[in-house]
């Protein structure tokens, strides 16, 4: 991949290892080499990263707050390259989400506001 980069890897769908899908790709992250061209070395999921694209102060603030739903949070989840394989329109990772911060504004909607609902 190389002028299509962005067009062929942001926002496609993630699933995990265990075939649950895990959001989108959000962000690119290259690699810089000296003397050598940049490679492909993550890609991250995260609003944080989603919302920078759009408005970088929104982003911080979002952040700011993300920080608060446990340790490892206020930053993007990083996923590396070599651990993606292409299915289609779609990239398998061969972890499981459940081991990434990747669920935790779900897993914190999903215990703060939703089982508070009756009959949610």
């Amino acid at each position: 991949m190389k002028f299509g980069l962005i067009a062929e890897v942001l926002d496609e769908q993630l699933v995990d290892s265990t075939g649950r899908q895990a959001g989108r790709v959000d962000g690119i992250v290259l690699d810089l080499r000296d003397g050598k061209p940049p490679r492909l070395g993550y890609i991250e999921v995260s609003p944080i990263t989603l919302l920078s694209r759009f408005n970088r102060r929104f982003a911080r603030w979002y952040a700011f707050y993300d920080r608060k739903l446990g340790e490892g949070r206020g930053v993007a989840t990083r996923i590396p390259w070599t651990r993606l394989q292409r299915k289609g329109p779609t990239f398998v990772m061969d972890i499981d989400a459940e081991s990434t911060p990747i669920f935790a504004l779900e897993d914190w909607l999903r215990r703060h506001i939703v089982e508070r609902i009756p009959g949610g």
